[in-house]
C-alpha cells in the first residue's frame, strides 16, 4: 500500500495534474480571438479615405498636375493623368459611393482648361462671324473667360433695361454657356460721372441693376440659375482713365465671366482687377 502511494506522487510529494494542457489551450484560443477582433476592426475603414489614399498612390506613378483630395487637404500628390491614355484605374476607387463622376471631372484642371479653350475659340469665331468686335471683346484670364460688352450696345444712358439689340447679342452666347457647367458672374461698371435719380441714387445701384438685368435674361434664356450671380462695381473698377470721353465710354461696360471650376463668385480670385493708369 505504501509503495503504490509513493508511485502516485512526484518528486515534490504532490499529485500530478494531467489537465494542465487545458490552460495553454485556453490561452491560445483567447489570443486567436483577440487577433481576429483586431483584424476585423482594421478592416472597417473609411471607404472615402481609403479611395483617396489609393488614388493618390496611383497618381504617384502617373506624373501630372495637382488635383484636390477629398477630406485630406486641398491637393493630392499629382494629377489624375491622361484619361485617354488607355490605362485602367478601378472606377470604384475613384468613385466609391457609386455617384456620377461629374464632380471628379469638374475637379480636373486639365479638362477644365480644355473646355475653356474650346469655349474661347467658339466665342471668338461667333464675334468675328457677326461683326461684333466693336461692341464685344473676349479675353482668357486667370479667373476664366471674360466677355466684355460696352454699355452703349446694351442700355440707354442712365438706364438698366436691356435694349432689343442687346438681347440679340447676349442670346448668341447662351448656347456656349450651356456647354459648360462652370459658374458665371455678371459684373456691371460705370464711369465716374455722378448719377442721382429716384431709381438709381448712385453709380453702384445703376451698375448692379445692369448686371442683374443680364443675369435675369440669361436665366430666362435657359442658363441654370444656380450658376449665375451678379454684382455692381460702380465707378471703382475702371478699365481706363475717366479724363476723356473715350476712357469713360470704355469704363461703362458689363462683363460676363465664365469662371474656372475651382473658383466661386465670392472668392477674391474671381474678382476683377483694376487697370493701372
Amino acid at each position: 500500500m505504501e509503495r503504490r502511494q509513493r508511485r502516485s506522487r512526484n518528486g515534490t510529494g504532490r499529485r500530478q495534474n494531467h489537465e494542465r494542457w487545458l490552460v495553454t489551450y485556453s490561452d491560445l484560443i483567447t489570443l486567436l480571438l483577440v487577433f481576429f477582433v483586431v483584424m476585423f476592426a482594421m478592416s472597417s475603414i473609411d471607404k472615402v479615405r481609403f479611395a483617396t489614399l489609393a488614388e493618390s498612390l496611383y497618381q504617384a506613378t502617373h506624373p501630372g498636375q495637382q488635383i484636390p483630395l477629398q477630406g485630406l487637404g486641398t491637393t493630392s500628390l499629382l494629377d489624375s493623368g491622361d484619361q485617354n491614355s488607355g490605362e485602367d484605374f478601378p472606377s470604384n476607387l475613384n468613385n466609391p459611393s457609386g455617384k456620377s463622376n461629374t464632380l471628379q471631372q469638374q475637379q480636373n484642371p486639365t479638362s477644365d482648361q480644355i473646355q475653356l479653350d474650346d469655349l474661347m475659340k467658339e466665342i471668338q469665331s461667333y464675334i468675328a462671324l457677326h461683326n461684333l468686335s466693336n461692341e464685344v471683346k473676349v479675353a482668357d484670364q486667370a479667373r476664366g473667360i471674360q466677355i466684355t460688352m460696352k454699355d452703349v450696345a446694351l442700355f440707354n444712358t442712365g438706364q438698366a433695361v436691356l435694349l432689343p439689340q442687346a438681347k440679340h447679342i447676349i442670346s448668341g452666347f447662351v448656347p456656349f454657356f450651356k456647354k459648360v457647367p462652370n459658374n458665371i458672374v455678371v459684373e456691371g461698371f460705370t464711369d465716374n460721372q455722378p448719377i442721382h435719380t429716384a431709381i438709381y441714387p448712385s453709380n453702384w445701384e445703376l451698375s448692379a441693376a445692369r448686371a442683374m438685368s443680364v443675369v435675369h435674361f440669361l436665366s430666362n434664356a435657359g442658363v441654370t440659375p444656380s450658376r449665375l450671380s451678379g454684382t455692381g462695381y460702380g465707378q471703382y473698377q475702371s478699365a481706363a482713365p475717366n479724363t476723356t470721353a473715350a476712357g469713360r465710354q470704355e469704363n461703362r461696360r458689363v462683363n460676363i465671366v465664365v469662371l474656372r471650376r475651382n473658383l466661386s463668385p465670392d472668392t477674391s480670385a474671381a474678382q476683377p482687377t483694376s487697370a493701372k493708369h
